[in-house]
């Protein structure tokens, strides 16, 4: 998987091709990981939109809060879980590889937060409130498409690949809302 040269007394680290697949397709499904956890989240938060733009429930920074804490927790919960205490459990050291796929884990949960985050910036708190949710979906459809794409899928299968991915996503958060709600 990885190689380490010394040269002159320094030490290189570089990662072969299956590395460096195995780091791209963690990064992939901790999006959509993340993607369907921040649909259900943003679904089960109380909240009721008033006239004149008046809302309850989190806007702005507390919007944004649960966004990046729920995101960048996923993330490092999970790369805490399955990537250092799991092979500790095992007796084992993690690599320098599981290192490797938790930053890229960590990253695909900030690339998700940043995107939900979007509305929240840029729309009055009433539009945020109504369209973060829809963010994630969106990230999930676009990851569905560009997958059926890269395995040489035409541009319909494709669009029908992330419609149906998008469809199952929401489908999951919401069973998850449903499940956490009671």
């Amino acid at each position: 998987m990885t190689s380490e040269d010394v040269l002159g007394g320094t030490t290189t680290f570089t990662l072969d091709h299956e590395a460096r697949t195995e780091i791209f397709r963690e990064a992939v499904t901790m999006v959509l990981y993340v993607s369907v956890v921040e649909i259900a989240e943003l679904a089960a938060i109380p909240e009721q939109h008033f006239a004149r733009g008046r809302v309850t429930g989190p806007v702005g920074a507390s919007l944004l809060a649960i966004v990046w804490g729920t995101a960048v927790g996923l993330a490092i919960a999970h790369w805490f879980a399955f990537r250092l205490a799991a092979p500790a459990f095992r007796g084992e050291r993690p690599t320098r590889l599981d290192h490797y796929i938790g930053l890229a884990q960590v990253g695909a949960a900030v690339l998700v937060a940043t995107v939900s985050s979007v509305p929240v910036l840029l729309f009055s708190d009433l539009r945020a409130q109504e369209t973060t949710g829809d963010v994630p979906a969106l990230v999930i459809g676009i990851v569905g498409y560009l997958i059926a794409r890269s395995t040489g899928r035409s541009r319909l299968t494709s669009v029908f690949y992330a419609a149906t991915a998008l469809a199952l996503g929401v489908l999951v958060a919401i069973v998850k809302m449903r499940v956490a709600a009671h």
